[in-house]
């Protein structure tokens, strides 16, 4: 089955911002997205699953369904003709071979040999593409979310404060004096400490915080549905943790800064300036203290 040129769809990646939101998306699994394609029966909850995802994505659904297949990002409209399209090609195939194709071949042949969106398609473990994905948003060291990962979460809490006006809170921290120790005890002690230090604050976070290694000794907690009274008080309480703490032997402290959204904090960028300022507020007012964004 050739389609003709005019009757192939446009096929265009997404942009980087819709990149962005289906790499930090959980996606659907492979498996799940097969039974939707009729490879086996959906179960009663596998299918109030897809209806909620299908619900709370929106236009966006289709991308999803696509990424889980190809993990390539296409537009909506786009994605949703493919969908159809590669669909129809399974059905067919099917019927031809008087056995089942499965969704991921039927669009592998589709992509690759009938619209040659996918021109060097390799056979890829889903588990590892899982771990491709975890490696690609986490620090290495620390095991926490990375620097641009932090502001994509931001971004969504923001979007969230904007439109259901639930409040978000960023906590930055800083290790006291840490170039002190790479001086003095090299630099994998340094890093040992890092990692020690990642481990406390993911203990000392609630379930809801989002955790992440923001570069070099600093690192941010975000808050959700958190004010900024209620964020020093959780500050405060790794602030002391952290004093009470031995790390390879060696005492430490931080500093931390504390700000929350708000009528004019509406942007990542602002709350981590606010945030930022109020940390060197506690710096220059001595250290091993917490500053909050008034």
């Amino acid at each position: 089955m050739n389609l003709p040129a005019d009757t192939k769809p446009q096929l265009h990646p997404s942009s980087e911002d819709e990149l962005d939101e289906l790499l930090f998306y959980t996606p659907l699994s492979l498996d799940l997205v097969s039974a939707l394609a009729g490879d086996r029966p959906l179960s009663e909850s596998e299918n109030a699953t897809l209806e909620s995802v299908q619900k709370t994505r929106g236009e966006k659904y289709y991308s999803d369904l696509l990424y889980t297949i190809t993990h390539r990002f296409f537009s909506p409209p786009a994605a949703r003709e493919m969908w159809n399209n590669v669909l129809r090609h399974k059905y067919e195939m099917s019927s031809i071979l008087k056995r089942n194709i499965r969704i991921a071949v039927a669009s592998l042949d589709y992509l690759s040999n009938l619209t040659a969106e996918l021109q060097s398609p390799t056979l890829t473990d889903e588990a590892f593409i899982a771990d491709l994905v975890r490696l690609s948003v986490h620090d290495g060291l620390t095991g926490l979310f990375n620097h641009s990962c932090c502001f994509q979460k931001l971004d969504v809490e923001l979007q969230r404060f904007i439109r259901y006006n639930t409040t978000v809170s960023l906590m930055m921290i800083d290790i006291d004096n840490f170039k002190n120790i790479n001086d003095t005890f090299g630099h994998q002690t340094g890093d040992d400490v890092l990692g020690e230090f990642g481990r406390i604050v993911r203990e000392e976070a609630r379930e809801s915080d989002i955790c992440c290694r923001y570069g070099g000794e600093e690192f941010t907690v975000i808050m959700p549905l958190t004010d900024a009274a209620s964020a020093a008080v959780l500050a405060e309480r790794l602030r002391a943790r952290i004093a009470q703490s031995v790390f390879d032997g060696k005492t430490i402290t931080v500093s931390i800064g504390v700000a929350a959204s708000g009528e004019n904090v509406r942007t990542s960028q602002e709350l981590v300036r606010r945030a930022d300022a109020a940390l060197y507020e506690a710096k220059n007012g001595g250290r091993n203290r917490i500053g909050i964004d008034k």
